[in-house]
């Protein structure tokens, strides 16, 4: 299930960063995707999607208009969802919404042998 969401939201992304607006009057297009933050600050975020275990990509997200008050509850390797838009000419997300999807969680089965 996550792989398939993981390859849903790297084409998302993709689309995302190919479409560039003709006119700078046009809005910008929002774009969503789910992933697992690598680090995060009061001002930024990455966000890696991963397939098997294996990051396919990771994504920059400015957090300057989310209120820090939202921010604070999120940590490193919890699952979110980033709602925002690119704003060109640059690359990162400008996320409107971050919504903690669950904290981290084992991709290990707890049955899996532990190696030591």
């Amino acid at each position: 299930m996550f792989r398939d969401l993981a390859v849903a939201v790297l084409g998302v992304f993709v689309v995302a960063l190919l479409w560039v607006p003709t006119a700078e009057a046009q809005e910008e297009p929002l774009l969503s995707f789910e992933g697992r933050v690598t680090s995060v600050s009061p001002r930024e975020m990455l966000v890696a999607a991963e397939r098997e275990g294996v990051v396919i990509a990771v994504v920059m997200v400015d957090l300057a208009r989310i209120p820090q008050s939202e921010t604070r509850q999120i940590a490193q390797d919890d699952i979110v969802v980033v709602i925002g838009f690119i704003r060109r000419p640059g690359h990162k997300v400008i996320a409107t919404s971050v919504q903690r999807v669950s904290p981290w969680f084992p991709t290990t089965p707890w049955w899996a042998p532990q190696s030591p």
